[in-house]
């Protein structure tokens, strides 16, 4: 809470704020270098600028009033000098501000995805694939603009200002120190309208974000839109969301008009000062007529680059609202982390054992003690009423979730104590719903080993039984399947994902409602292929359709977090226990 508290509060002093841009900007430190030199170079941006409105100043002084042209044609050339020396660093200042630019939105795009691979289930259980969506697509694309335009413009604006200043208190301190109250002028009512500025202009991101979600579900979700007939209630939600967001942007502009207003008037204000202090200043011979143009361009120069700093600073204000959320993502730590020192099994077997076990999900208890103990090669299957557990354990084998008390074990080593690679690589999962990627079958099925060659893709789909339907295919292997595979049935999708684990050749198979989902011919199908691939394989079933599973080496009855029995089809009936009221519960029609 007083972490909280801490957080709120800086925020309101702008410490926080301050902190995720010098975050954000340490994605620039791999590249200081090139960051010097483009500093160096912007420098002499300025210096040559402010040298060119000095030359000026002496061909009026004293060359156009003394009309003395002999030194015409000497100014000219140091003109000319200065006009290819700032050039040169004006193209070698674009040249370095793009490659750092570049490389720092690639490093913090690749570090994103990099977090988002690393976090686990529990991340996606609480953020929608909307917000994720919105964070990768919106949130770090604005916050890349920092890097591609605002920091970039901050510095040489900055650098070009403090330059113009100092011209300025050179030419005429007298009369710049006339000009400064107009100058200022604008910071009366400038940071209110700046405040409001940079208020709505965080309230517009947020509603923006809400607006893509809904997008995200309007598209998701078209086949229950069409089922149900709601187009229109989804249309006028989608309105609804549009319409909130372009309130909040409308306030954003009016607020930065004003603001544009205001200092648009400040500056007028200066130039009018500054006449006439300037023809008064003329008038009593403190003042020629070069210096004084040299000072307007030098004021104009200074007025133009503050007034962009200020703009800069608005428009980062509002992306660090966007780069917090990247800032606190980045932050997130995985449930689940791979040991520093993993141990190499030389050879996986497949044996599992559940040693007290304890799991749940926000504060409700899913799995109570569980022990349980799987032999390798053995055929095992999970039963039990929904929301027991079943599901959960093949996550734990899996390492998606760690358990809150206990222990498993895979070979006797702890699966804690085992690498990622070795763990995932030696487990093959089928789930209810097949996720396929919208390429083709050939790729799709070469998505469990990369390497594989096209005869061995060939060969896992014929052992899938998946080989004759693809061939019946009018592209064959080559067929695009849609997303998420929509151009196929759900038993044709299972045999190719069957297919992948055939082509993987994982030690251990989990069959999470594999069948579940088909309809008869499809099952028969699936499982005839599925019963070639549990061959000497460790395969643990979850299933509601007790038939699917009768001939399985072992069941296990899940109830209340525990093993609630164990045996064969046969002896679990012939006990009349859990199973048995399963099987007569299902035989009435009311599983």
């Amino acid at each position: 809470m007083d972490e909280l508290l801490d957080k709120t509060e800086a925020k309101k002093n702008g410490k926080y704020y301050f902190g995720v841009y010098m975050w954000l900007l340490s994605y620039m430190k791999p590249y200081a270098w090139q960051m010097t030199l483009f500093i160096v170079c912007g420098l002499v941006i300025s210096l040559s600028q402010m040298g060119i409105f000095r030359v000026l100043q002496y061909i009026i002084d004293n060359v156009i009033m003394a009309k003395d042209l002999e030194k015409f044609r000497f100014i000219v050339i140091i003109l000319i000098g200065v006009l290819v020396c700032m050039f040169g660093a004006m193209a070698a200042n674009n040249l370095l501000s793009r490659l750092v630019r570049e490389k720092a939105s690639r490093d913090l795009q690749y570090a994103c995805m990099k977090q988002l691979r690393r976090l686990g289930f529990t991340y996606y259980e609480k953020h929608g694939v909307g917000e994720t969506l919105s964070l990768l697509n919106t949130d770090v694309a604005s916050v890349q603009g920092i890097y591609q335009r605002h920091f970039p413009s901050l510095v040489n604006n900055g650098i070009m200002m403090f330059v113009a200043f100092g011209f300025v208190i050179h030419t005429n301190a007298i009369l710049m120190l006339s000009t400064m109250p107009c100058f200022f002028l604008y910071y009366l009512v400038g940071p209110l309208l700046q405040k409001k500025t940079a208020y709505w202009g965080k309230v517009a991101r947020d509603r923006r974000t809400e607006w893509n979600r809904k997008i995200y579900e309007s598209i998701s979700g078209l086949t229950e839109m069409r089922a149900y007939q709601r187009e229109e209630w989804e249309l006028e939600r989608y309105d609804a969301k549009h319409e909130h967001f372009n309130v909040s942007q409308k306030k954003q502009f009016i607020f930065r008009g004003a603001r544009a207003l205001s200092r648009q008037l400040s500056s007028f204000a200066g130039m009018l000062v500054m006449f006439i202090a300037g023809a008064y200043l003329n008038r009593n011979g403190s003042l020629t007529v070069g210096e004084f143009v040299a000072f307007v361009m030098y004021y104009q120069m200074m007025n133009q680059n503050s007034a962009q700093i200020v703009q800069i600073l608005v428009d980062q204000s509002l992306v660090l609202h966007q780069g917090e959320k990247i800032k606190d993502f980045m932050a997130l730590h995985p449930d689940v982390e791979e040991s520093p020192e993993p141990v190499v099994l030389p050879r996986v077997r497949g044996e599992l054992t559940f040693r007290d076990v304890h799991f749940g999900y926000d504060r409700r208890e899913i799995l109570q003690g569980f022990y349980l103990n799987i032999r390798a090669g053995e055929r095992f299957a999970l039963v039990g009423p929904t929301g027991n557990g079943k599901s959960t354990i093949l996550k734990l084998i899996g390492r998606f979730y760690d358990p809150t008390y206990g222990d498993i074990y895979l070979d006797g080593v702890p699966l804690k104590q085992l690498s990622f690679s070795q763990l995932r690589d030696s487990i093959g999962y089928v789930f209810q719903e097949t996720y396929l990627f919208g390429s083709s079958i050939r790729e799709n099925i070469r998505f469990g080993f990369p390497e594989a060659t096209d005869d061995q893709v060939v060969e896992a789909a014929k052992a899938a039984n998946a080989h004759d339907f693809i061939m019946q295919l009018k592209d064959g292997y080559d067929t695009l399947v849609g997303e998420r595979g929509v151009k196929l049935s759900g038993g044709q999708r299972q045999r190719i994902s069957i297919a992948r684990m055939f082509i993987k050749d994982p030690k251990i198979i989990l069959l999470d409602e594999a069948t579940s989902a088909l309809d008869n011919v499809s099952e028969i199908e699936v499982l005839k292929a599925l019963d070639t691939l549990m061959h000497g394989r460790t395969t643990i079933a979850v299933a509601h359709r007790l038939s699917t599973v009768r001939h399985y080496d072992r069941i296990v009855v899940i109830k209340d977090g525990v093993a609630a029995e164990a045996g064969s089809y046969h002896e679990l009936v012939n006990n009349k226990g859990w199973l048995y009221e399963l099987e007569t519960r299902a035989v009435a029609g009311n599983p």
